[in-house]
């Protein structure tokens, strides 16, 4: 072999060599950043500033009570009026909090809605170690009932990701429960078409969830500055969910200024609650099920209990199909549930909150 042939041989080795070193080199620093970021954000997680509130008919009172049982703090707010008997407690979606982002619809109205925080967002604590967010917000209501000593049945009202945590209220305490009212209600994803009916960033997002939660819960605190930015929630829903949610808020500033305010709330302790609900609720099967909620049609002690799932067909954040899925469960256990789908223009989910909340009013007034 001619020695120039060798030298460049011997070159090219060298430089091989040279370009491995670098990007074990790189790939090393690349790994020390992002494990620092990590230990960071774990030790000082980024937290929203939630911004005076200036949202219309956002509640007219807010409460925070010491639980006696577990020293954590329970936080809620009440709309509508306070002396109604057709008391409803509200369960949040995700990311959400106690504010309710539709204030004028119930201002004056014969409704009392009690929306609570759930763990580890707003004001109410953390669950505690060992026990998941839906079983730490099953037993935060009925510690709230008590505490307000409320005896009667009272109603309940889930939108999203607060479907699955009305559930777990009703098939635990269901002596407690007179209507429970799902809004466009998480499911499980437990059919195909359920996939194919989302948008392409949730349905991503449930199926890393799904398939890899450690990556998830890692990736979730190393983005957490950037989630707790809740500067421009209509451009987010822009690449999350739909135009036509979107649009929906551009259309109604108010209400896109409550879901504003919603998401700031979410995030005052940081995105450590939010975390474990996402990781609870998106991206289970019935082979996976939530917790407390388990196999919905093997549950007891629902017979007749009436269930109204209201739900949007245009809407590509949570599937409609994996509603007609749940009331299809509801009825095989014993439940009076039947689903209720609006017409009309483009909307996507979060129309399904107003809907509900009107089909709710009228329901009590029939």
């Amino acid at each position: 072999m001619p020695l120039s042939s060798l030298f460049v041989e011997k070159l090219q080795c060298r430089l091989q060599a040279i370009a491995l070193g670098a990007a074990a080199i790189g790939a090393v620093g690349y790994a020390s950043y992002v494990a620092c970021k990590y230990s960071r954000h774990k030790k000082n997680p980024p937290k929203s500033n939630p911004p005076t509130i200036s949202y219309p008919d956002y509640a007219i009172s807010e409460h925070t009570f010491v639980s006696p049982l577990t020293g954590r703090i329970i936080s809620w707010a009440e709309y509508g009026s306070a002396d109604s008997k057709n008391i409803v407690v509200y369960e949040h979606g995700l990311p959400g909090s106690r504010i309710v982002p539709v204030g004028p619809l119930i201002k004056g109205k014969d409704i009392r809605i009690i929306a609570m925080d759930r763990p580890g967002m707003g004001f109410t604590s953390l669950p505690l170690p060992g026990k998941s967010v839906i079983e730490t917000a099953v037993s935060d209501v009925n510690e709230l009932l008590d505490h307000l000593e409320i005896s009667q049945k009272v109603n309940l009202c889930g939108f999203s990701a607060g479907g699955p945590h009305v559930l777990a209220i009703l098939f635990t305490h269901p002596e407690r429960i007179a209507t429970t009212y799902c809004l466009g209600p998480a499911s499980y994803l437990d059919e195909k078409a359920a996939w194919d009916d989302l948008s392409p960033g949730p349905a991503s997002a449930n199926w890393w969830t799904m398939k890899f939660p450690c990556y998830t819960a890692f990736d979730m605190v190393l983005k957490a500055a950037q989630i707790v930015d809740c500067t421009n929630v209509i451009e987010h829903m822009k690449v999350f969910s739909s135009q036509g949610d979107a649009i929906f808020l551009t259309q109604n500033p108010v209400e896109a200024k409550g879901w504003q305010n919603v998401n700031y709330e979410a995030y005052r302790q940081g995105i450590t609650g939010y975390a474990k609900s996402c990781l609870e609720i998106f991206g289970r099967t019935a082979k996976k099920p939530w917790p407390v909620v388990g196999d919905i049609v093997s549950q007891k002690g629902i017979t007749g209990k009436k269930v109204v799932i209201v739900h949007r067909e245009s809407d590509h954040l949570v599937p409609l199909t994996g509603s007609k899925d749940l009331v299809k469960r509801l009825v095989v256990a014993g439940a009076d549930a039947k689903i209720i789908v609006p017409e009309g223009p483009e909307g996507g989910h979060f129309e399904a909150l107003n809907y509900g909340v009107e089909y709710i009013l009228s329901d009590f007034s029939s």
